[in-house]
């Protein structure tokens, strides 16, 4: 099939679901597909897969974070015309203004993912309920129970959970004697991330190594900052920790940083937030602590380092998010889009 995967937020930023668009693409090409990623973004970088970048985005404060959206009137004609001609379009937070909205109103064979999860005032509530009606018949998936809810909320549909997934590394080995690694992975200065909680747990739990990755570092006493690194790096980091600390405090739909750190054999210690128990509930392998409470982190990530997980068994707790299990839904999902296709107006 030729796939068009639209992701509405820029790729010059790091961010989970341009991440995860990128996965799939790659994941649906080694299956002898033919997936092309449309997304705002000025860069050249090679991604592994083809891309369309449809020029520069406006940073928005949204739900403690900030999306980089391209908004211009020639993006939305620039994504209309780019997704001709594909057999299915995927579209991932189509009711996020921009091109993702564009996209998928102009989709003959549609596939939505939502994304996110918050609670919407009511005048959000209203605009979400006209974008999702604006929208032709579609496959509805959402990566979580959290941001199915909300989907409920707004459109009265209820989408199937398909869960964001990684490309599974091989199974990790034990982790090398010397001193533990405890690893904070997110951007620094963005606040529900919790950044000054891993700083404060840093300060609690002596004989460990702290490293934070990630863009925005202040230089934090007790925490050496890595900044932002490559995918290949970052792995290098989780393959070497003995615990990650996800102390992020709200907005959060989906665990993924948990999935990454287990995957690469570290135990997570994290805040107890609804989607990181949903992907990470293995008691051996997991503990959660009150959103913002380090003194229940510091003893939690004190005793797990006391008592070290295996590395494999945190690698097979998150095995069912690999690719290969997740990939082959969203295809069957793409097949169930392209039988309800739509015809062409006679002005397309």
């Amino acid at each position: 099939m030729r796939l068009a995967l639209v992701v509405p937020y820029s790729l010059d930023q790091p961010g989970g679901v341009a991440t995860h668009a990128l996965g799939l693409a790659r994941w649906l090409r080694r299956e002898g597909h033919d997936a092309t990623v449309i997304a705002p973004g000025t860069g050249n970088a090679d991604l592994g897969v083809p891309v369309i970048r449809l020029g520069g985005s406006v940073a928005l404060p949204f739900n403690g974070s900030v999306a980089h959206l391209a908004l211009g009137p020639r993006q939305a004609r620039r994504v209309a015309e780019a997704v001709r001609g594909f057999d299915v379009v995927h579209v991932h937070e189509p009711l996020t203004p921009g091109i993702g909205n564009a996209a998928a109103r102009h989709a003959k064979s549609l596939v939505v993912t939502h994304h996110a999860a918050f609670a919407p005032s009511p005048l959000v509530a209203s605009a979400l309920r006209r974008r999702a009606a604006s929208l032709p018949p579609r496959v509805t998936l959402a990566v979580s129970d959290a941001a199915a809810a909300l989907v409920s909320t707004v459109t009265g549909t209820d989408p199937e959970v398909v869960p964001n997934a990684i490309a599974m590394p091989p199974a990790p080995a034990p982790r090398p004697t010397g001193r533990p690694v405890v690893a904070f992975l997110g951007r620094l200065g963005e606040p529900r991330k919790g950044y000054d909680t891993f700083v404060d747990i840093a300060g609690r739990v002596a004989d460990a190594d702290f490293v934070a990755i990630g863009p925005g570092g202040r230089g934090a006493h007790g925490v050496r900052e890595l900044g932002a690194l490559s995918d290949a790096a970052v792995a290098d980091w989780l393959s070497t920790a003995s615990v990650l600390v996800a102390s992020n405090r709200f907005g959060e739909s989906f665990g993924m940083v948990l999935i990454e750190a287990l995957s690469h054999g570290a135990a997570v210690v994290a805040s107890d937030l609804p989607a990181f128990r949903a992907v990470a509930d293995h008691d051996d392998v997991a503990a959660f602590f009150p959103v913002g409470d380090a003194v229940t982190a510091a003893t939690l990530v004190a005793q797990r380092l006391a008592c070290p997980v295996d590395p494999a068994v945190a690698w097979g707790s998150v095995a069912r998010f690999g690719w290969d299990v997740v990939g082959p839904r969203i295809v069957a999902a793409y097949r169930r889009a392209a039988q309800m296709r739509q015809p062409a107006s006679p002005m397309s």
